[in-house]
């Protein structure tokens, strides 16, 4: 009689910690865009045709990530080393590296020296990167991003099936779906759908660069103008119950959506220190619509008409809205038993967060 009792306390004792394991409370470092640069990997001759990208890149991005980077990278690695539910990943939605390196080359030095900076930060958990526009801009980005950038992917999450930007990992019970909407080689949304609905995780979230909810005056949102296409997105999103985690618009931003499948929260996020003591934001938005096009009317007016139109379409749908100019950092902390997921979001260099939101609370 006492080998079936010993058997039934083993089994007993590996699903107590089954349980325990999915019932863990973890968190999650979200990074936006960061755009990360160094003079030497630009093809100067070939960037001199472009005079804006020319001025963003010396007196912008190449200045930022030598004044900036390896202090903030300092304050991220002291967050993921000390925070309380244990931070299990680094989250970083795209535009890693500024792009326009100008020539195959230079585009293959670039992706390496990101790669590199950020093996550099001793940040040793997984990194879920998702392609940005940046990423592949310029001539031999595309194959840099291929060549260089895919096989870091499969190498920080472990997973060597990796072979595009749409692909997904589990942690905790939690499972982050990368979504790459510029895919010529493959159907971004069958595959977005199947590894949401294959996925058994309590918790879901989509990665993408370009948000799918317009925000600000730009609505430089996903599908814009493939109505089908977005609205097959978000029905994918709702059914999954799935979270957005997105950037591009260098603004820190929540928003509600309902749809007619379930609510959808988006949360969008930039990493670009410009100024390390940039802690408050210049201006609020919580009044979700067409006001912030037409607020702004001299930025691009001839595509004024059509961002009216896109934000008056969105605003009946829009129940929860905020939007500020606050570069930073987000903690995500997510506590399967009480069922809760907070947002923390730092400005610049801070160690203690601006602002916090109650996820959970907005997806009922």
């Amino acid at each position: 009689m006492k080998t079936p009792i010993s058997f039934l306390t083993v089994c007993l004792s590996v699903l107590l910690l089954l349980n325990t394991a999915q019932a863990q409370e973890s968190s999650f470092l979200i990074l936006g865009d960061i755009h990360y640069d160094l003079i030497e990997n630009h093809d100067m001759e070939w960037l001199a045709t472009k005079p804006d990208d020319l001025r963003q890149v010396t007196q912008g991005y190449t200045r930022y990530t030598q004044e900036n980077w390896i202090d903030f990278c300092k304050i991220l690695k002291r967050q993921c080393d000390q925070l309380k539910p244990e931070v299990k990943a680094v989250i970083q939605l795209g535009d890693i590296s500024e792009g326009l390196a100008g020539n195959p080359k230079k585009a293959i030095q670039m992706a390496k020296s990101t790669m590199r900076a950020i093996e550099k930060t001793d940040i040793d958990i997984p990194w879920i990167i998702a392609k940005g526009n940046h990423d592949i801009t310029g001539p031999g980005a595309v194959e840099a991003f291929n060549d260089i950038y895919i096989p870091a992917f499969r190498k920080f999450t472990n997973n060597p099936e990796i072979k595009t930007a749409n692909y997904g990992t589990t942690i905790n019970n939690i499972f982050f779906a990368c979504f790459d909407p510029w895919e010529k080689r493959e159907n971004s949304l069958d595959i977005l759908e199947k590894n949401l609905s294959s996925s058994k995780a309590k918790y879901k979230f989509v990665l993408l660069h370009e948000p799918v909810i317009p925000v600000n005056e730009r609505c430089w949102h996903v599908y814009r103008k493939k109505p089908d296409n977005r609205n097959r997105l978000l029905k994918i999103i709702a059914e999954n119950n799935a979270i957005i985690l997105c950037a591009h618009l260098h603004h820190y931003s929540i928003v509600k959506r309902n749809t007619e499948w379930g609510p959808i929260v988006q949360i969008l996020t930039n990493s670009v220190i410009r100024n390390r003591k940039h802690l408050t934001p210049k201006k609020i938005y919580t009044e979700y619509g067409s006001v912030l096009a037409k607020e702004k009317p001299d930025w691009q007016p001839n595509t004024l008409e059509d961002r009216i139109k896109w934000l008056d379409e969105e605003t009946p749908h829009v129940s929860y809205f905020k939007q500020m100019d606050l570069p930073g950092y987000g903690i995500l902390s997510i506590d399967p038993q009480k069922d809760s997921i907070i947002l923390q979001y730092y400005a610049a260099f801070a160690d203690i967060p601006y602002d916090t939101v109650d996820i959970s609370a907005l997806l009922k």
